[in-house]
């Protein structure tokens, strides 16, 4: 299976600097909806195909989905959402590292009245495994930050001690691939911006 993982174009949250922005309020800025349709242009020269499109249930998740592939039918899935904030997410970061200023020292922190990276990891990995059992040959997610460095540092042996090891940039694309069903995977890409040079790395359908 091939996994191909887009992170959400830029938000009004990420040119704002909040904690992580609203899930159903914070949508794409003008240079995010931008983005996204460089995206669209890569995966259209690409003609790339996949068995299953996902995405997360966040506003600007399904924004970039419906602008990387137009008229598609995506699987909203929960698990493929960013940390849980809770009573932080509009807050602008340095606020809140102000009052919590050792919070990401340690992935089993939780958000005040939201949840830890830790349990991103465990409900982002629960995703993964049934879409393994699916055995699907390529599939597509559009999400975030905090998904696509769970699912790189799970390919990479990178304990989540480390989170976040990779952030992967807005609108860009990591590609995973697993070649049997204990395989932890294998990173083909990260964080590649669509450019005309990428294709190559997109499995065009047959």
């Amino acid at each position: 299976m091939r996994l191909t993982l887009i992170r959400h174009g830029q938000s009004e949250a990420n040119v704002q600097g909040l904690v992580t922005g609203l899930k159903t309020s914070d949508g794409l800025s003008a240079q995010g909806i931008e983005q996204m349709r460089c995206t669209a242009g890569l995966l259209q020269r690409a003609a790339f195909r996949a068995a299953r499109l996902y995405t997360s249930d966040f506003r600007r998740a399904q924004q970039s989905a419906a602008l990387a592939w137009p008229g598609a039918t995506f699987t909203v899935d929960v698990r493929l959402g960013e940390t849980d904030a809770g009573d932080v997410a509009g807050w602008p970061l340095a606020k809140f590292l102000a009052q919590w200023p050792h919070f990401y020292r340690d992935p089993a922190h939780c958000y005040p009245g939201g949840e830890s990276h830790e349990a991103l990891n465990q409900r982002v990995l629960s995703w993964l495994a049934d879409v393994r059992a699916a055995d699907d040959t390529d599939v597509l997610a559009v999400t975030h930050a905090g998904p696509i460095t769970c699912l790189l540092q799970h390919a990479l042996g990178i304990p989540m001690s480390a989170f976040p090891a990779l952030l992967a940039r807005n609108a860009s694309l990591s590609i995973i691939e697993y070649a049997s069903a204990d395989d932890r995977g294998k990173v083909l890409a990260f964080s590649l911006l669509p450019e005309a040079s990428l294709s190559a790395l997109i499995r065009p359908a047959p």
